[in-house]
């Protein structure tokens, strides 16, 4: 029972009567996976239009919240901001599940927590970086305002749209990319609630911000293999990684109870980045397995795992000898050891066993019974690489695959994924 991401746009601006035309011809999907809340990308991204899109050639998220909520009046100290369609009358959830009445598909709304354009006290969620500066369109999970918010918001739309399992995503402390490559976005977070929280556990954030501060030096000085060693062997470092696994880990623990506390019916499932990637963000397999009864992750190997690689790379280095030490740097702080050349990289990605390597430690991070789906990139690729990597996924330890996503896939892309299963659907 495979999915597939939905935006906002697609459903307002293509009809549910399109997509489910073009879906049902991948024979594979029976989950609809339709997002409540933008955030700040580009689609299609990082260029291109939308091949099918009527009305419009490119969308460019907003962070705004896209159901019928009063999102102020359910969460006054803190808030999504409403997207200006709503207020014009919009709906695309309900638009969806109105079209899907006799349909052979399941719905999962798919949230994306801590990162959006919110509103109300700010100062006390925020996520603020080694220097001090705030992280913009991020609120800490340490905040003491988010988990009631997210309680109140998915149990509302449980309440008003009848869905009762939820996709829940970005739960996790910012990576270096945004709507500009930022590194020092990774090294947070610096609010006085994560402060305190250090402190408690014998943290000495002073030490901490000298080393991030040293390892921002080298690689300044292009001393990428020092800096990464730094990153990944210092002592203070990895209590500050445990602290933020933790931080993420607690605040998705908090969230999860007071959701069972509400309508023990709700459940979460959540979307985490590839293992490799995945610590450093703040996210614990082995912790929040026990949590949700499926796991997605996205190893795109054309995509270098949904991380902006080539976006890190170039902001670190401008000469190519440069970019290409920084890449194996980056390669062996990340646990790859692929012999693979910087240029192969930004031609081709990953190699394609990267799926099948991320998936293994997806399984061997989860408890037994745990629903895993592998993420696969649906866009910017062409037919026959899509079907090589829809193979490999299938063929790893995941269960099953969610596609990313509908309103950037051409349409060859669709056929494609339909010829896999034989014109049956799986």
């Amino acid at each position: 029972m495979g999915g597939i991401h939905l935006h906002p746009h697609d459903i307002l601006d293509e009809g549910p009567a399109a997509i489910l035309e073009r879906v049902g011809k991948m024979n594979s999907v029976q989950l609809l996976l339709p997002e409540m809340n933008t955030i700040f990308e580009r689609n299609p991204y990082p260029s291109g239009v939308l091949p099918h899109n009527p009305v419009r050639g490119v969308v460019q998220g907003t962070g705004t919240f896209h159901l019928r909520l009063d999102t102020r009046e359910l969460s006054p100290r803190l808030y999504q901001t409403i997207d200006p369609s709503v207020e014009q009358g919009a709906d695309s959830l309900a638009r969806l599940l109105e079209a899907l009445e006799d349909a052979p598909y399941s719905v999962v709304p798919w949230v994306n927590l801590l990162n959006g354009s919110f509103e109300g006290d700010l100062e006390a969620s925020r996520v603020v970086d080694f220097s001090g500066r705030t992280v913009q369109h991020w609120l800490c999970p340490n905040g003491p305002y988010v988990v009631d918010m997210w309680t109140n918001v998915l149990a509302a739309a449980s309440r008003q749209y009848g869905c009762k399992t939820f996709l829940l995503d970005r739960l996790r402390f910012p990576d270096w990319a945004g709507e500009r490559v930022n590194p020092n976005g990774l090294f947070s977070c610096f609010c006085p609630n994560c402060v305190s929280g250090m402190a408690r556990l014998g943290i000495d954030t002073g030490a901490l911000k000298a080393e991030l501060c040293s390892i921002t030096s080298l690689l300044g000085e292009k001393k990428f293999d020092e800096a990464f060693l730094r990153l990944s062997g210092s002592a203070v470092i990895q209590s500050w990684v445990r602290f933020k696994q933790s931080s993420v880990s607690s605040f998705i623990e908090r969230l999860v109870a007071s959701l069972r506390s509400r309508d023990p019916s709700i459940v979460c499932w959540l979307d985490l980045w590839p293992p490799c990637y995945a610590w450093i963000l703040g996210q614990d397999y082995t912790r929040l397995r026990e949590l949700a009864p499926a796991l997605k992750h996205f190893p795109y190997h054309k995509l270098g795992g949904g991380a902006d690689v080539q976006g890190l790379i170039d902001s670190l280095a401008a000469e190519p000898e440069d970019r290409e030490r920084a890449f194996q740097a980056f390669l062996k702080l990340f646990g790859m050891n692929y012999p693979l050349s910087y240029e192969a990289f930004r031609r081709d990605g990953f190699p394609l066993r990267f799926v099948a390597d991320e998936n293994r430690k997806a399984r061997a991070l989860s408890k037994p019974g745990t629903r895993i789906f592998s993420g696969v990139q649906m866009w910017n690729l062409h037919p026959d690489e899509l079907t090589l990597a829809l193979g490999e996924a299938l063929a790893s330890d995941a269960d099953d695959v969610l596609y990313y996503c509908y309103g950037w896939a051409d349409e060859d892309l669709f056929d494609a994924v339909g010829a896999m299963f034989g014109g049956k659907r799986r």
